[in-house]
C-alpha cells in the first residue's frame, strides 16, 4: 500500500462556513443579553441609591416630622448632609421632594449611562415607576 507523499491538512470551506454560522448565531443571542444585563446593572445602582435616600427620608421624618426636599444643583449637597453620598453616581442624578406626609425620589439617567428615562419611588402609594428604557421588570416589588 502506497502512502500519499503530501497529505492534505486543514479545514474545508464547508467546515469553515459552518463554524462562522455557529459563531454568528451565538453572537446574535449573547450580545442582546449582555446589553440588557448592562442596563439592568446600571438601574440596580439607582435602586440602591433610592433605597438609601428612602432610609434618610425616614430618619429625617422622625427627627423633624417632615420629609426633606433636594432638587436641582444643590441636591447632592443636601443628600450628603442627610448621610447619602450621590456624588460618585455615574449613571443617574437624584432628586427628592417631601412634605409632612409623603415623599418621592426620582433618579434620572445621565448621558454616560447610555440609557434614557427615570425611575421613581412614591411613598404615598409605596410604588415604583419608570419611563424610557427602564422597564418594569428592572424594578423591585412594591413591598421593597
Amino acid at each position: 500500500m502506497k502512502k500519499a507523499l503530501n497529505p492534505q491538512k486543514g479545514f474545508t470551506l464547508v467546515e469553515l462556513v459552518v463554524v462562522i454560522i455557529i459563531v454568528g448565531i451565538l453572537a446574535s443571542i449573547a450580545v442582546p443579553l449582555y446589553l440588557n444585563y448592562s442596563e439592568t446593572c446600571k438601574v440596580r445602582e439607582a435602586l440602591g441609591m433610592i433605597k438609601a435616600i428612602k432610609t434618610s427620608q425616614k430618619v429625617e421624618q422622625m427627627r423633624t416630622l417632615n420629609f426633606f426636599t433636594a432638587t436641582g444643583d444643590t441636591a447632592s449637597t443636601i443628600f450628603l448632609k442627610k448621610g447619602v453620598d450621590v456624588r460618585e453616581s455615574l449613571y443617574f442624578t437624584y432628586e427628592t421632594a417631601g412634605d409632612a406626609d409623603t415623599f418621592t425620589v426620582t433618579a434620572t439617567a445621565t448621558a454616560e449611562s447610555g440609557i434614557t428615562g427615570t425611575v421613581s419611588y412614591d411613598s404615598a402609594t409605596n410604588s415604583w415607576s419608570s419611563v424610557g428604557d427602564i422597564t418594569e421588570s428592572m424594578l423591585p416589588e412594591p413591598s421593597e
